[in-house]
């Protein structure tokens, strides 16, 4: 292929490659990033409040304006909850940068943001968590997830385990994206050199034509003037003249529009039936149903620390003595049950429900991890779609009935730590309002999208019958 035709093509490539990035692929990036700052900043919380870790008093004052990489350097065991502290605090720090101020495009991810990316993730090695690994980050990560788990109730335990597996599972896929793009970045380098130089009116093309020699003494002689003091990359200068004056050029003209192809574009498909896809409908429910799960996060964080407090003793001298002996004797705490008063929504009637505590939270948490896999459409919302459309608005009709029936328990234990928990620790009581407040329009909305799926397929049913088809 000659040059110029081939530089044509490259330029077509290299627009259509980065508005798929900007558009899509970049901001499915940044869904992975804020699904590892949370679960990050879940083992970070659970860290601070067992004094596994010293959290840096500084550390909401600090000024991040650019991709930081923690240090890696080797450090005694018995530094941990400083030196590691520290690190994992820099970690979740910058993570939050990242999904916060870090701008999720082509032009913000340069050849040297990249490379800190990647070197940034592999900062602690999540699916490789031993306390026998030869790195000291991810051997004081390891061995500090195993000390907050152990004694740590059930609940507890099952957060760790989730929040590490999705860890593991997100830094994966964000080190394969991350690689990817370094390679469009590097034929996007390549590319806007072909552009900048190449067509600039002090460029001797009949020189560059004749030799590899010619081309190089061209490229060096005008960079500067260009580009001022952008990075030369001697490496990626000697691909562009391989690509023009090599033995194998066209095979590797070929090699870079096949990198720039987009793998997952859309396949023409079959032509669809009128009307809309139900299937998709009723997924919209699913993901509705997903939304759900930042609401209960903030839920749970709250119901777990009024739960506590409505459990907690008078800091009395004999309070005192009977817990250090159940610690000595290492008694089993008495099972936590609360009867709370529940107003039925329909008929106003109120009754008392017995509620086990610790059951209650570990299956909100569950829903929790169901919920927020459908919201990043991981394999929780792979398994539903994949579904048929009967299980899938069972489904759905299961949830929305169940967190339907936790709005209220939740509304009344709101009250209910208002009324019971001790005077002594009531300006501690934390008031959900305005988390009920979202949860009942999350609900409303998820039931919107149901009763939109299931009056077309009733309105279809009904044409049906008539013997009217979807095509007249």
């Amino acid at each position: 292929m000659e040059v110029e035709k081939f530089s044509e093509e490259l330029q077509k490539a290299l627009s259509k490659k980065q508005e798929w990035y900007n558009s899509e692929c970049l901001q499915e990036l940044l869904g992975q990033y804020r699904l590892l700052h949370t679960c990050v900043k879940n083992l970070y919380d659970s860290f601070v409040k067992k004094s596994l870790i010293n959290p840096d008093p500084y550390r909401l004052d600090k000024k991040i304006s650019e991709i930081v990489v923690p240090e890696s350097t080797p450090f005694a065991e018995s530094d941990i909850p400083n030196v590691f502290g520290a690190r994992f605090s820099d970690y979740e720090t910058m993570l939050d940068f990242i999904c916060t101020y870090f701008r999720f495009s082509t032009e913000n991810f340069t050849l040297q943001n990249v490379k800190k990316m990647i070197e940034f993730i592999k900062v602690f090695e999540w699916d490789d968590l031993s306390m026998n690994n030869a790195r000291m980050n991810t051997r004081a990560l390891a061995m500090t997830i195993n000390s907050a788990k152990n004694g740590a109730p059930s609940v507890v335990q099952s957060m760790i385990n989730d929040s590490v597996a999705k860890c593991a599972q997100t830094v994966k896929v964000i080190g394969k994206m991350l690689n990817e793009l370094g390679v469009f970045q590097r034929e996007l380098y390549k590319g806007g050199l072909r552009k900048d130089l190449f067509e600039h009116p002090d460029f001797n093309k009949a020189k560059a034509a004749e030799s590899a020699e010619g081309e190089l003494a061209e490229i060096k002689r005008l960079y500067t003037k260009v580009t001022g003091k952008k990075t030369l990359y001697n490496d990626l200068v000697n691909e562009i003249i391989e690509e023009d004056h090599g033995p194998d050029k066209e095979k590797k003209q070929a090699a870079v529009l096949e990198r720039l192809a987009i793998k997952n574009a859309a396949k023409p498909v079959e032509k669809k039936k009128a009307g809309p896809d139900t299937k998709e409908m009723l997924m919209q429910a699913v993901l509705a149903v997903g939304a759900i799960a930042p609401t209960l996060i903030q839920l749970n964080a709250k119901l777990v620390e009024n739960f506590n407090l409505l459990f907690q003793k008078k800091n009395t001298f004999f309070n005192k003595l009977i817990a250090a002996l159940k610690k000595a004797l290492n008694l089993k705490e008495k099972e936590r049950i609360c009867n709370v008063p529940v107003k039925d929504a329909k008929t106003g009637a109120e009754h008392v429900q017995k509620i086990n505590v610790n059951e209650f939270l570990t299956d909100l948490t569950h829903k929790e991890r169901i919920y927020n896999g459908i919201g990043m459409k991981a394999v929780e919302y792979q398994k539903i779609s994949a579904s048929n459309e009967d299980a899938i608005l069972s489904f759905v009709n299961k949830q929305i009935s169940e967190i339907q029936s936790i709005f209220v328990i939740i509304n009344s234990l709101d009250a209910y730590f208002k009324n019971e928990i001790d005077s002594e620790f009531k300006t501690r009581v934390k008031g959900m309002q305005i988390e009920l407040s979202a949860l009942r329009n999350s609900i409303i909305n998820a039931n919107k999208k149901r009763g939109e799926y299931v009056s077309f397929k009733e309105e279809s049913e009904q044409m049906r019958k008539l013997g009217i088809s979807e095509n007249d």
